[in-house]
């Protein structure tokens, strides 16, 4: 699948409008200094989502979201196998964690540890 954006940037499909409640990982993801555009998905399964975002991110890095979960993917692993996957329920440090993290991976720098 071919990338359709010019700006390198971690996609990240919403089911919904979830943007606001993982404001943290959006935050984690800014503080390391990487970009991220934000689209709707029609797909109901965060996982895939996650990975489809990846496959159109020049990054190669994706996040698919919904109310209740949220999930980072790397282009290069099966579809089945994503890297974090996160809940609503842990901390607001484990969430920015989870961005700082998505952000290390397009870097190429050793992650962050994520407390829950």
């Amino acid at each position: 699948m071919e990338s359709n954006l010019s700006a390198p940037a971690i996609v990240i499909f919403t089911q919904g409008d979830c943007t606001s409640l993982w404001n943290d990982v959006l935050l984690g993801i800014e503080e390391e200094g990487i970009p991220f555009v934000i689209r709707e998905s029609h797909s109901t399964d965060t996982i895939h989502s996650a990975w489809l975002a990846a496959c159109q991110s020049p990054l190669l890095v994706g996040i698919g979201c919904n109310q209740e979960q949220l999930v980072v993917h790397y282009k290069n692993l099966p579809t089945s196998a994503p890297l974090f996957t996160l809940t609503y329920q842990q901390d607001s440090h484990a969430r920015r964690s989870i961005g700082n993290n998505a952000a290390r991976l397009v870097k190429g720098i050793p992650f962050r540890e994520c407390h829950s």
